[in-house]
């Protein structure tokens, strides 16, 4: 991935592309942890082709007051990010925003009620008791939890500590499941979970050919799990959805540098092979 000291002709369709869509997430998403979380998965957001590719996008909408106001706002975030850090900045503009969650303060008894239960709940020793301990602790599935979550996450991976930040991801994104589709459909899915890989090739293949409505969501979706494994640090995965998200992008297969090995090409490659 570019780190912003490229030439112009050095800069590839697909880096433009990649830029462009993450761009396009970054200013659209609803909320400034949204958009904190895209930024910590996505080194290119803080690079100088982003800072160009926004004041490019200032020029074209400096007729629009509405755009060319947010579209300096973002700029000025991701420069500050530059200067101060990731998670500094964010909480300036937050502040400076009016955007404050309902739980920030580690020290209010409500908030640490919720660390501590979300530390057992991590904890449990199988995915049976954690079920159980969630029935126990509604509390876990409301919005401030998640925020929290957030939090946690934040603290521990500028900690280094990474093996708590991914059971922290994961049982994050387990409640936001459980949210979607219920506690029981949920935990049935971590117990008996489908093969990732076979998932990402099956419904890639299904949305190029024979279910083409459905690409834009399968596209977001691919897009949500590249910054989740860009958080657990699970390259090859990130790699694959970022040559995934490329192909439903509409760029053709062989303009794609995938550079995959074992099970992540096999999976490229079939996905490849299935759309011609």
């Amino acid at each position: 991935m570019s780190d912003g000291s490229e030439t112009p002709d050095q800069i590839t369709d697909d880096q433009i592309n990649e830029l462009a869509a993450l761009l396009h997430e970054f200013i659209n998403a609803e909320t400034f942890y949204g958009k904190q979380r895209l930024v910590e998965g996505n080194a290119v957001l803080l690079s100088n082709l982003a800072d160009s590719a926004l004041a490019g996008l200032q020029l074209e909408f400096q007729d629009n007051p509405v755009w060319s106001q947010s579209l300096l706002m973002h700029r000025s975030l991701l420069r500050r990010c530059n200067v101060v850090g990731i998670r500094e900045a964010f909480e300036e503009f937050r502040d400076l925003m009016g955007e404050t969650p309902n739980a920030v303060d580690y020290e209010s008894v409500q908030v640490q009620a919720l660390v501590d239960s979300i530390g057992e709940f991590i904890t449990a020793e199988d995915w049976n008791d954690a079920r159980h301990w969630l029935e126990d602790h509604p509390e876990l599935l409301r919005p401030d939890a998640d925020r929290v979550f957030d939090r946690l996450i934040a603290t521990y991976k500028s900690r280094g500590q990474s093996n708590i930040v991914r059971e922290l991801i994961v049982h994050r994104d387990l409640l936001r499941t459980c949210r979607e589709i219920g506690i029981e459909a949920a935990f049935e899915r971590m117990a008996n979970p489908p093969e990732t890989l076979d998932v990402i090739a099956e419904n890639t293949i299904a949305v190029l050919t024979d279910r083409p409505d459905e690409r834009d969501n399968w596209l977001e979706t691919v897009r949500l799990s590249r910054v989740r494994a860009a958080e657990l640090n699970d390259l090859p995965m990130r790699d694959l959805l970022r040559a995934v998200s490329s192909l439903l992008d509409d760029v053709p297969p062989d303009e794609i540098a995938a550079d995959l090995e074992g099970d992540h090409a096999a999976c490229w490659n079939r996905i490849v092979a299935g759309i011609r």
